[in-house]
């Protein structure tokens, strides 16, 4: 919301309750993504928890895939934007980034959709993020670039791989941001 080029009110995007210093009073409820960020091109779905371990891809891998899905969906039939998904954690477990690295869902109609969801610790983020700020390069397109670089790994690695290869990305992009 930071980045100021939503199309959605910020009390849309946003499923959960912030106080008068908007920080959040508690858990985004369920049946439905964290944050939806509309953009004028494109959405972006974040998801965040702090479930880790084996338990993260049984609490966090069926809804998640299913609110991406669900909005690619609703999005495509109105107006054509993509959305990607932004998977938020402390740790990413091996099992919760191979679901998200096959990245299908399918519709009740047995349509096979293909789906974007990257996996990245907070920390990570976080330093991204920051390094937007410091840069002077606030733009919902940064977020899209630093995705689709994590993304151009995953057909060719296995999860544990592909967590290092989006490490290594963030890591790169960052200090390429700051050394501009």
């Amino acid at each position: 919301m930071a980045i100021d080029s939503l199309e959605n009110k910020p009390y849309e995007a946003r499923r959960f309750k912030v106080d008068q210093d908007f920080l959040p009073v508690g858990t985004a409820p369920g049946n439905g993504p964290d944050l939806i960020m509309e953009f004028r091109d494109f959405v972006i779905v974040i998801e965040v928890t702090l479930t880790e371990s084996s338990r993260q891809e049984a609490a966090e891998g069926e809804p998640v895939r299913r609110h991406v899905a669900d909005l690619i969906n609703q999005y495509a039939e109105t107006n054509g934007k993509p959305v990607y998904g932004l998977f938020i954690a402390n740790n990413i477990d091996s099992n919760t980034a191979e679901t998200f690295r096959i990245g299908v869902w399918y519709s009740r109609s047995n349509e096979r959709m293909s789906l974007q969801i990257i996996p990245i610790t907070i920390s990570q983020f976080n330093s991204f993020f920051k390094a937007l700020f410091t840069t002077n390069n606030v733009t919902p397109e940064a977020v899209i670039n630093l995705m689709n670089d994590c993304e151009q790994y995953r057909a060719g690695c296995e999860a544990p791989e592909w967590k290092n290869m989006i490490s290594q990305t963030v890591e790169r992009t960052v200090s390429s941001m700051i050394v501009q």
